[in-house]
């Protein structure tokens, strides 16, 4: 779209930054959402494994170990983490009364 004044399309420039601009906003809104786990609950840990299913957190577990990998599957007894970090080509199966402390990110700078 050029103008008699040769300046291509400002006013295009300026609807289109301003719908970028309210997609930006809605973002941190949706993240805000997350669902939120009883703490009270024998089930917590497992809870909070299931809502980060498909996303990378770090277990701690009991022996003080750390692993930081991709929650695959949570079930009753255990979880399955994939891409273990620094060991991408395994998996590990965790049983749940060995985790002492789930860590996720949440928020960035």
């Amino acid at each position: 779209m050029v103008h008699d004044n040769g300046r291509t399309g400002f006013g295009l420039v300026v609807v289109l930054l301003c719908v970028l601009a309210g997609g930006a906003v809605t973002v941190p809104l949706t993240l805000a959402e997350e669902p939120s786990v009883d703490l009270n609950s024998p089930d917590a840990v497992r809870q909070t494994l299931e809502q980060q299913q498909g996303k990378r957190v770090k277990v701690k577990l009991v022996s003080g170990q750390d692993l930081d990998g991709k929650v695959a599957k949570v079930g009753t007894q255990a979880l399955v983490l994939t891409e273990l970090s620094g060991m991408e080509f395994f998996d590990a199966t965790v049983r749940l009364d060995r985790v002492a402390a789930v860590i996720v990110r949440a928020r960035s700078k």
